[in-house]
């Protein structure tokens, strides 16, 4: 894994976690709180937009990934956000992405060990 990868994995982490800290809110709390809404949704087009940096090469590397429903959820959000699904976004957020996090974290751990080594010195 070269250091580009590596750090574009790390957005991927950092956008998981936000969505995971997002979920242990609650539903109520989505249901209930504007700005938890629109943050779970803008974090699900973040992941897409996160994973797409990673390269096609990347992404059909790893089943794992849902891409196309990523992908998918993404547009609808982006370009017809007054048919959103609810459940579908919640879902994604409080289900998926740990799901997704979990098949990533060995990868992520191994993108960090790389992007901390420090430099050689001459």
């Amino acid at each position: 894994m070269d250091e580009r990868t590596a750090e574009r994995l790390l957005y991927v982490d950092a956008t998981l976690t936000e969505m995971g800290q997002l979920a242990a809110r609650g539903r109520s709390a989505y249901d209930t709180d504007v700005a938890v809404t629109r943050a779970c949704q803008y974090n699900v087009i973040r992941l897409a937009a996160d994973l797409e940096r990673l390269g096609e090469t990347w992404i059909s590397a790893h089943n794992e990934v849902p891409w196309r429903l990523i992908k998918g959820m993404r547009n609808r959000i982006a370009h017809n956000y007054w048919t959103i699904d609810d459940e579908i976004v919640w879902a994604v957020v409080a289900e998926h992405a740990p799901k997704l996090h979990r098949a990533l974290v060995e990868e992520i751990e191994h993108a960090r060990a790389i992007l901390e080594k420090e430099p050689e010195r001459d």
